[in-house]
């Protein structure tokens, strides 16, 4: 058996308990990795040339470590597997993914780094560099495994109760564990607790992370002004930190700082250009500012650098089309839509974001019959189920308008002012859309009875329920998700009434499949937000409590 030489009072690494895989597009190299691993005393690992072949094993077994080059040829680079090995939930927090380069160019790093693998390498690199990085890492794994578990089980209660035992008996990993205990306190939504646990790891030691996680306390908290000097602070000591121009571009969206938001999002592109979803976030903030050149330089960034990415969808092509469209840059637009080829054409809303591009250029070009054709297929695929976002359903909105059909572009305006009812920038969109058209009553009015009639619902659903009227509040939240299906926000509501109303009366399996539902619709829709882990994990403990099974289950 190969047990890792390490200090006394440390649990050992049997290495040939681990199986591996091993991704690299040379031969060579693969072999040579290979032979790397089995002097360690790993028995069981497999190859693979490309991203999609290693997507296949991961998919199909288990591994406890991941070795992966950065530049993997054709497809998926390195940072874009793990992307989607991460976004899909493909691998456990115990599995080790290593990342080995040639490339020690900063900015491909950073990128690398800001997705977390558990560790880097530039090659080249000797056998005992990789041994001592991957032993020390097995051991924190270990030491972390119940935390993890619980975590991945969204029992985050049980993930903190971990990390306390390991704080108390294991120094050694006692800031790591203050780590993620604080994350796990934001993802419930005790940020008051979460705060102080911060607060005391500075007093300690000014981590850039524990900053970031304060941060990120305080801003759930609308203690926003604080938040955002905490940020620039952080980020003048460590401005490679780039996940914090992110949390500053919301708390300066959240102070009504528009400029500010894009100026902080601006400053992470500089340092990190791979990263999609930032370049994405970029143009959508730069076109809400009415700064086109910016928005297009993203979006195009988003698609260029991101071509292989999970992140990538039909919705981007659209909205650089859009933008384009805007700029007067018609030829740039259609041949956006070239380039999107397969990834437009092979689904449904592909090719409904194709449709409307099309519908923008022609009316643009003031080819009136073409553009109402391109509006007649739009609204064949909606009405088959293709799905488009809000700030392209507005456009779509805009394109009835210049070509007369009031009637479609009033029932696209109403479905945008029931999902946004909260989004100041989406109804000045709104807006400017109706005055254009000559329209600005008519618009108005049914922005109020959009708006009026969501924002009622869930405020009376949450007023209720805090009432303890959990009935009529599930009612009324229930009536706001049918209205606002694609609102996250008024979606976490709904699944927070849900989940009091069986709390207090009880097992009830239809508000518990209500609820998974529409936890469901939001994790697709806004995954990242803080609220869903701490919804997540409060199904988890009604579930549990009261014995409640999805439909289906034995």
């Amino acid at each position: 058996m190969s047990l890792i030489s390490i200090p006394s009072g440390d649990p050992l690494v049997n290495f040939e308990a681990l199986r591996a895989l091993v991704v690299d597009d040379f031969p060579g190299m693969r072999t040579a990795l290979k032979m790397t691993l089995s002097n360690f005393g790993l028995t069981r690992i497999d190859l693979c040339a490309s991203s999609n072949e290693a997507l296949f094993r991961v998919q199909n077994n288990q591994y406890d470590l991941i070795l992966c080059d950065f530049n993997l040829g054709e497809g998926r680079d390195g940072q874009q597997l793990l992307e989607e090995l991460r976004h899909r939930s493909l691998i456990r927090l115990r599995t080790v993914f290593m990342m080995a380069t040639a490339e020690s160019i900063y900015e491909k790093v950073v990128a690398t780094a800001e997705l977390a693998p558990d560790d880097y390498l530039i090659k080249p690199f000797s056998a005992e560099l990789m041994r001592n990085r991957l032993g020390g890492i097995l051991r924190r794994k270990q030491a972390f495994s119940l935390a993890y578990e619980c975590f991945e089980e969204h029992d985050l209660e049980g993930a903190i109760e971990s990390c306390d035992a390991l704080i108390r008996d294991t120094p050694r990993y006692a800031v790591d564990a203050l780590r993620f205990k604080g994350e796990c306190l934001n993802a419930l939504g005790r940020f008051e607790e979460a705060e102080a646990l911060y607060r005391q790891v500075i007093e300690m030691r000014a981590i850039p992370w524990a900053r970031m996680g304060l941060a990120m306390a305080l801003h759930q908290q609308q203690k926003d002004a604080e938040a955002e000097s905490l940020l620039q602070d952080a980020l003048t000591q460590s401005p490679e930190m780039v996940a914090a121009y992110d949390l500053l571009a919301d708390v300066r969206m959240a102070r009504k700082d528009a400029a500010g938001a894009q100026a902080a999002l601006l400053a992470g592109v500089g340092i990190s250009a791979r990263t999609v979803r930032r370049q994405q976030r970029l143009g959508e903030v730069a076109l809400d500012n009415g700064d086109l050149a910016a928005a297009q330089t993203a979006f195009s960034n988003a698609i260029e650098k991101g071509r292989h990415s999970v992140f990538i969808t039909p919705q981007d092509y659209g909205q650089l089309g859009r933008v384009q469209v805007a700029q007067g840059n018609l030829e740039g637009a259609m041949e956006t839509l070239r380039k999107g080829g397969l990834a437009l054409q092979s689904n449904p809303d592909g090719k409904l974001v194709a449709a409307l591009v099309q519908c923008l250029v022609q009316t643009r070009a003031g080819r009136a019959a073409e553009a109402g054709r391109s509006l007649d297929e739009v609204a064949r695929l909606r009405a088959g189920g293709a799905q488009m976002a809000a700030p392209l359903l507005l456009e779509l909105a805009g394109a009835c308008l210049s070509n007369g059909r009031h009637e479609e572009a009033d029932g696209l305006l109403t479905e945008v002012a029931r999902n946004a009812h909260d989004s100041d920038a989406l109804l000045t969109k709104a807006r400017s859309l109706y005055e254009q058209a000559g329209r600005a009553e008519a618009g108005e009015k049914l922005l109020s009875a959009a708006t009026s009639n969501v924002r009622a619902l869930n405020n009376d659903g949450v007023l209720l329920a805090r009432k303890g009227e959990y009935a009529a509040a599930a009612e009324r939240m229930l009536e706001a998700c049918r209205l606002a299906s694609a609102n996250p926000r008024v979606l976490m509501n709904g699944v927070w009434v849900l989940l009091k109303c069986v709390e207090q009366a009880g097992p009830d399996q239809d508000k518990l499949d209500q609820a998974r539902q529409l936890l469901a619709a939001v994790e697709t829709q806004s995954p990242r937000h803080p609220r869903v882990a701490g919804l997540r994990a409060c199904l988890r403990e009604i579930e549990l409590r009261n014995g409640a099974r999805r439909r289906g289950t034995r």
